[in-house]
């Protein structure tokens, strides 16, 4: 009984993300939550994924007076197909949200949470990475996803992945960007 408990221990052991140490995010995170980003662009057709080869699931029509609404709920429906396997560490470790524009989805940020609070991603083009920086920093991309983050918390029809991941990803956990120095 007790060979088989220690064999349980490591397998369970093997499968959760390492450790990365304090101020560090893990390195199974950090991939997955750049993965769950690219493969929700793909889904939704934001940045340049469509020019690339990626079908969306939605259906936006052409541009100017031919665009079609998409609504939060198609949204929410089109990326749900995207990130229904392979990404165990949602609602683990990060949150996604889709932050919302008058015709549909504008953008995806990944947020940690628990051992990866503090962290976050936004979507990029298939040209760039979209890896996961420390929030509250004075570099560029940390200031510009710690903003996109404070949007998607102060708006009512961003979609959360999971549904809850508002209340994992804004409460207590929104890193307020400093104003620039003068």
């Amino acid at each position: 009984m007790i060979g088989t408990l220690n064999v349980v221990a490591a397998t369970l052991l093997a499968a959760a993300p390492a450790p990365a140490g304090p101020g560090k995010l893990a390195p199974a995170v950090s991939k997955e939550m750049t993965e769950a980003i690219v493969a929700v662009n793909k889904a939704l057709g934001l940045e340049s994924w469509p020019a690339h080869g990626a079908v969306p699931c939605l259906d936006r029509g052409g541009q100017g007076i031919t665009a079609k609404e998409v609504t939060a709920e198609d949204t929410r429906k089109c990326a749900a197909s995207a990130i229904e396997k392979g990404f165990p560490e949602l609602g683990k470790s990060y949150v996604l949200a889709i932050k919302m524009a008058p015709i549909g989805p504008a953008t995806v940020i990944a947020v940690g949470i628990g051992d990866a609070a503090g962290w976050g991603a936004y979507s990029c083009d298939p040209q760039r990475k979209c890896n996961p920086v420390k929030l509250g920093l004075p570099a560029k991309w940390s200031k510009r996803t710690a903003e996109r983050q404070a949007k998607a918390c102060g708006a009512t029809d961003t979609v959360w992945f999971p549904a809850d991941g508002d209340k994992q990803g804004c409460s207590g956990n929104v890193v307020t960007v400093p104003p620039p120095e003068k």
